[in-house]
């Protein structure tokens, strides 16, 4: 601890240099521009001379001798995340069947476990690394509702929610698929694209989710409009409802934000992921019009930061670390491998296949 305070220093930003850590969350309008824990890279040093930061930023810098930053970054590693969502996915089964069986959902239990989820979200680089490697698998119910109630607790930190509104977030990303346990299971395993009645079938669950959730007493509308509403969309596509622009609740636009990313890095029956930049891409796409622009932009300008300094498979197999991203070209990062500099930008026969442990 003794040499982690004597690395420890504040610095304009004009002194920064690469390859430093943050070592204190930089805040610009009370929003938190730049995460605990974070490389410096040339991109985070124009962010923040683009905000205008004139504090000194607190840094960790290895001047003084070698400091052990893996484990200063993460408390948890991803394979303790990984069993910890293991775990919270047979407690998302259990709270189900349980609603199934009562025909009536105990909010006290759901807000129990929600809690219970907000004190396990303490590692968010390796929650966020763990959801980006693993997915949620075939598991499009129980693991996907935890993956989502993650990534919504999270954004919702970074849009300045308090706790209590997170805990109810919580509570509306975990039951936001409920009604897809009421789905025939040869819909919900039917491999390949789901077309007709099948579609619709498969689009009533937001429906059915809620007509058990609106018999509880004091419910909060924030949660059940959550629940209802996670795939409107701004345009009017979504459903069930066709809702458009603030008709759709708040709750409901970061969920939306999370299942889709969430989904698109998921390799189902029905679809295959499709790697760890592409979800990025596709938010980014649907921020014009369907998915909520500000919250999008929030999620990508922090989301991005966790993928930097992280190693990813290419595909001609070497391994390479992400040094940079443009966030007007996710998908064509700057790397660093034994041989130098990769700028994928100029290398089109080059693409990432996966983020690696």
């Amino acid at each position: 601890m003794d040499s982690l305070k004597k690395n420890k220093k504040a610095l304009p930003v004009n002194e920064l240099k690469i390859g430093m850590i943050i070592a204190e969350k930089v805040y610009s309008e009370q929003t938190v521009l730049i995460n605990r824990g974070v490389v410096v890279t040339e991109t985070i040093i124009n962010r923040l001379k683009s905000k205008y930061i004139y504090d000194n930023i607190e840094v960790f810098t290895e001047e003084d001798g070698e400091i052990d930053f893996i484990g200063l970054v993460k408390e948890k590693t991803v394979e303790e995340i990984e069993q910890t969502f293991k775990a919270l996915s047979f407690n998302v089964e259990s709270i189900f069947e349980s609603i199934s069986i009562k025909g009536i959902a105990d909010i006290e239990e759901i807000q129990q476990f929600a809690k219970k989820i907000q004190g396990e979200l303490n590692s968010a680089r390796t929650i966020i690394k763990d959801i980006v490697l693993q997915g949620s698998g075939e598991d499009a119910i129980y693991r996907h509702s935890v993956n989502v109630a993650a990534l919504s607790s999270i954004l919702g930190k970074w849009l300045n929610l308090d706790d209590e509104e997170i805990r109810d977030l919580i509570c509306a990303a975990v039951l936001h698929d409920f009604g897809k346990t009421k789905i025939d299971k040869n819909i919900l395993n039917q491999a390949g694209e789901l077309n007709g009645n099948i579609s619709k079938e498969m689009r009533s669950h937001p429906l059915l989710s809620y007509n058990i959730l609106k018999s509880i007493p004091n419910l909060k509308s924030s949660i059940a409009e959550g629940v209802l509403s996670h795939h409107e969309r701004l345009d009017g596509s979504g459903y069930p409802r066709g809702l458009k622009d603030d008709k759709i609740s708040a709750f409901a636009r970061i969920i939306a934000i999370a299942d889709t990313f969430d989904e698109f890095n998921s390799t189902r029956l029905h679809s295959i992921a499709k790697g760890p930049f592409k979800g990025l891409q596709l938010i980014q796409q649907q921020s014009f019009g369907q998915l909520d622009y500000e919250y999008s932009k929030v999620f990508l300008e922090h989301l991005i930061n966790f993928y930097i300094s992280e190693n990813v498979l290419l595909n001609n197999n070497n391994v390479a670390k992400i040094i940079q991203i443009d966030i007007n070209d996710l998908e064509r990062p700057l790397l660093l491998d034994d041989q130098g500099f990769v700028d994928l930008k100029k290398k089109s026969n080059i693409s990432i296949d996966k983020l690696l442990l």
